[in-house]
């Protein structure tokens, strides 16, 4: 469950976070917070577990009034033309928005993406390592 107000830019195979592959977007990634009203603050690896993780209730720069706390993907269905990505947006630790996206392995493009940009740029991050870990 990777908090909804980050923003990945790159893999980040340096930090100390159990288990990569299982983590929340498939990859420890780096990035910058994505709040609104507040400029894209650059992490350190301490704060990058808190994005990777969600649900980062000491972060400051956390808004006290916000739709979600985190949001978690996973493959519902899987061909060899395309993937079906399930995300759930969470707020104290209850689903509050669910929905699929859907992606064309054919063409390398989404066929439908969801609405708001951070929640799409997370799920390019999870289908980047999901596709890196299936590849035949």
């Amino acid at each position: 469950m990777a908090c909804p107000f980050f923003s990945p830019s790159e893999r980040a195979e340096n930090l100390a976070l159990p288990h990569p592959a299982r983590l929340p977007l498939g990859a420890a990634w780096r990035g910058a917070c994505a709040v609104p009203g507040g400029e894209l603050v650059q992490l350190g690896a301490v704060e990058l577990e808190s994005c990777n993780l969600g649900y980062a209730h000491a972060c400051p720069r956390l808004p006290r009034e916000r739709t979600a706390d985190a949001v978690r993907f996973a493959v519902n269905k899987e061909s060899a033309e395309q993937l079906e990505i399930q995300f759930v947006l969470e707020s104290k630790h209850l689903p509050i928005e669910h929905g699929k996206l859907q992606y064309d392995r054919t063409s390398h493009c989404w066929t439908s993406q969801h609405s708001d940009s951070r929640i799409q740029r997370l799920a390019d991050c999870f289908l980047e390592a999901y596709l890196e870990r299936h590849m035949p």
